[in-house]
């Protein structure tokens, strides 16, 4: 399961920055990240899906990583790692539990977050997992997030940002796999998403009937 975490300015986000931002963004979000939620079994079967290059390095550095809590998991045991990026870092993963102490490091907590589910199937998740996985350690925009309103010229290369935001980088996973190709990464905030991803829903739904 793939889905899109939405953090109000409040608990660890509560920061007049980041009130303000919503403000100005109009709703009640100021950041957003992506979970993958995937059992033992199945984040052993996609990782070790990818063989070559940095993907597959990073695939393979991930699993040992992981190696301690899958020795401890069932096959169904689920796990939830979160890639995202915050204003003056890079972009990064944390795996999500229910009891950390730290709340940024919970799974979702509906006083604070909200979530979206998107039902990709596997090739979808397994390209959007391969997205994240290539662009980790790459710097958060900060440029690119304040100017988030500036019209912006169509695109004249297929080659990715150097640099993201969060919401933008999100768009552009989204796009990797075939969707919100009409969006502009650039320009998307994360108030804009849930529209953005019931979209991407309404899509998938009509796929499964």
């Amino acid at each position: 399961m793939l889905y899109t975490l939405l953090w109000r300015p409040e608990a660890c986000f509560s920061t007049l920055f980041n009130k303000f931002t919503a403000k100005i963004t109009g709703g009640e979000f100021c950041h957003s990240e992506l979970v993958f939620q995937l059992t033992k079994k199945e984040w052993t079967s996609i990782l070790s899906s990818y063989s070559n290059g940095k993907i597959g390095q990073r695939a393979e550095s991930l699993s040992k990583r992981l190696k301690e809590i899958f020795d401890k998991a069932d096959d169904e045991h689920n796990i939830s790692l979160c890639f995202y990026t915050i204003w003056s870092s890079e972009m990064n993963l944390r795996l999500l539990s229910p009891t950390d102490s730290y709340i940024f490091n919970r799974l979702p907590d509906k006083r604070y977050t909200s979530t979206i589910e998107s039902k990709f199937n596997y090739e979808e998740q397994r390209a959007a997992l391969g997205f994240c996985l290539s662009e980790l350690h790459k710097k958060y925009d900060n440029v690119k997030a304040v100017l988030f309103w500036m019209p912006r010229c169509n695109r004249q290369t297929n080659a990715l940002p150097t640099k993201y935001f969060c919401s933008e980088f999100i768009v552009y996973c989204l796009q990797q796999v075939g969707y919100a190709k009409h969006c502009r990464p650039e320009n998307i905030t994360p108030n804009d998403l849930p529209k953005i991803l019931n979209e991407v829903n309404d899509t998938l739904d009509k796929r499964v009937r």
